[in-house]
């Protein structure tokens, strides 16, 4: 009871995730990347996003350092920076934005670690890696109008190694009962007539993340929730399995 309760506080203690990049280089990296100004704010409240520090927290807690990462949609690549600091060396990913992809290599040359990046489109990738232990998918794929986590895990099991591991969030269907769930957060202060639809394109339950992840040969490892954040998130650890 005790060590489930301290891991519950680990998962959740979101102070040793800081990046300590200094705020003003990262700015100007940002400019001269011509990269989108949120990258700042990703970086910098990266502590407070919970559901990112979690993902990230499980693979360094629960793997290997000699694991190999590959991140999808990896923006300015802050976690796989983050987890550089924790050991790990085989570091990939990619961002649909080239700024993005030019600042996460900035970024990794002034932190002196070793991050492959490239473009490409996680949805429909030109290239994938050679088979990798762990794909961490975080804060980009329930964004995206028609993306889905079947078409994800469909797209990515056959760069796992076996037994390899997905690492994602979705946006929990608890999140269909607030007020408001189907406007954008922005958008909040219109009237509905002149609001855009939801940012989260899809949400998901427990019992339908794990029908999806059986039906595309994975197994639910690990799993947490945060119900007091709006949209409501959850978090999974999904295993790949093959038949003997």
């Amino acid at each position: 009871m005790l060590q489930t309760a301290v891991g519950y506080l680990r998962e959740r203690w979101p102070f040793r995730h800081g990046l300590h990049l200094p705020e003003t280089d990262v700015e100007r990296l940002i400019r001269d990347c011509e990269a989108e100004p949120w990258h700042l704010y990703a970086i910098r409240k990266r502590i407070w996003r919970r559901h990112v520090c979690v993902a990230c927290g499980w693979i360094a807690d629960h793997l290997p350092a000699d694991s190999s990462v590959f991140e999808p949609g990896c923006g300015s690549g802050a976690n796989l920076l983050w987890l550089a600091k924790r050991g790990f060396s085989r570091l990939l990913g990619t961002d649909i934005s080239p700024q993005a992809v030019a600042l996460c290599r900035e970024l990794a040359r002034r932190a002196d670690t070793s991050v492959r990046v490239w473009q490409d489109d996680g949805l429909r990738p030109r290239e994938l890696p050679e088979p990798v232990n762990v794909v961490l998918s975080v804060n980009w794929l329930y964004h995206i109008p028609g993306a889905s986590l079947e078409a994800l895990l469909d797209t990515y099991r056959p760069c796992l190694t076996p037994l390899g591991k997905i690492v994602c969030d979705v946006v929990d269907t608890a999140y269909n009962a607030v007020p408001g769930n189907a406007y954008h957060t922005d958008d909040s202060h219109l009237p509905e007539g002149q609001r855009r639809p939801s940012e989260y394109t899809f949400r998901m339950s427990r019992e339908e993340v794990a029908d999806v992840a059986a039906s595309c040969g994975f197994r639910l490892l690990r799993e947490t929730r945060f119900a007091a954040v709006r949209p409501q998130r959850a978090v999974y650890m999904l295993e790949r399995c093959d038949a003997a």
